[in-house]
């Protein structure tokens, strides 16, 4: 329980409580000292490892001994408060660390200190062996949405704030590593992330290797149930189709693809034409082309975040400038003489 003042810090009298400045303060009658009741600072930081784990360490005094929270402690006198948050992760878990960013600030009214102002950081461990230090029973890493119950309720609001940061990069993480097994995310990727867009080029251009027969067969159904008046020439547009999923993966794999990846469309538009098949119907069938490749992909939900089909957007404008070429080529070979 926090202590109470009874003697003015200045002449030694005793304190009596007034209402000051709207508010119910320790006041010395005698030498008119009014004792403000401010936040004490409160230094903290979150540290997690490659595997989404966060430190934490058991406390070995009151309050809420042998209780777990995250590396905290009190600022001293002219320390600034992202100094404290490291020096505490050092003396209660053995680990250097660096500042990453600020996450929460928070006040709270403590039974044992009274009003603390608690600063969280998210930091990163930049040397040293865990080890619990003279503050904490033990210190080690659990994952985040199974931790022991905290000591602190700003913890767990810190926490839920950092969660709320990380959702949709951890999403892209695991849709990542999805397609790339051999990644370590970890490491390499920030430099994904730094580009959505590329990411989920990336994304398309695997899914259109990985899962090609599958999507070209989508498509054929497709036809069938929607254009079945073309199902006599579902042979002759097959080809086609498979030749359209290779340029547009050979296409989202080079920023600058070349114009000689399209040529060939010239020639399959001179052929449908010989065909008979009408110039409107191939194109349907090339948008049909292009439903199926979305329709796949939503389905099987590569895509899991709000920032993922976000920057969809941007990948559609190149898919259907791909598209608008193979069309444009398609219609200058039907068109020729």
């Amino acid at each position: 329980m926090k202590r109470e003042k009874k003697f003015c810090a200045y002449c030694g009298n005793q304190i009596a409580r007034e209402i000051k400045d709207g508010k119910l303060r320790d006041f010395c009658k005698h030498c008119n000292a009014i004792f403000y009741e401010n936040p004490l600072p409160v230094a903290c930081c979150i540290v997690a490892n490659d595997n989404r784990e966060i430190l934490f360490v058991q406390r070995k005094k009151d309050p809420y001994k042998n209780m777990w929270c995250l590396p905290i402690g009190f600022a001293e006198t002219g320390e600034e408060i992202k100094d404290a948050a490291l020096r505490e992760l050092k003396e209660e878990t053995g680990f250097d660390g660096s500042i990453i960013r600020l996450i929460d600030v928070d006040t709270i009214d403590n039974y044992f200190y009274g009003s603390l102002g608690i600063v969280t950081y998210e930091a990163k461990i930049i040397g040293g062996d865990i080890h619990p230090g003279d503050d904490a029973v033990d210190a080690r890493f659990f994952s985040i949405g199974a931790h022991p119950d905290l000591a602190w309720s700003s913890n767990e609001k810190a926490l839920e704030i950092y969660s709320e940061l990380y959702r949709d990069t951890w999403a892209m993480i695991d849709s990542f590593t999805k397609f790339y097994p051999d990644t370590d995310s970890k490491r390499e990727f920030d430099e994904i992330a730094n580009n959505p867009g590329t990411y989920v080029s990336n994304i398309m251009v695997r899914v259109l290797k990985n899962d090609f027969y599958e999507i070209v067969t989508e498509w054929k159904n497709d036809i069938i149930q929607l254009m079945s008046y073309l199902t006599p020439f579902i042979d002759k547009l097959l080809p086609i189709n498979e030749k359209v999923l290779q340029t547009l993966q050979l296409s989202l794999d080079n920023a600058s693809p070349t114009l000689l990846l399209f040529d060939e469309f010239i020639q399959f538009g001179l052929i449908l034409k010989n065909f008979n098949m009408p110039l409107p119907d191939i194109l349907n069938a090339m948008a049909l082309s292009r439903k199926s490749i979305w329709t796949h992909v939503l389905r099987k939900k590569f895509l899991l975040s709000p920032l993922e089909i976000y920057t969809v957007l941007e990948l559609n404008n190149r898919i259907v400038f791909i598209y608008d070429r193979i069309n444009y080529n398609l219609a200058r070979g039907y068109s020729s003489l």
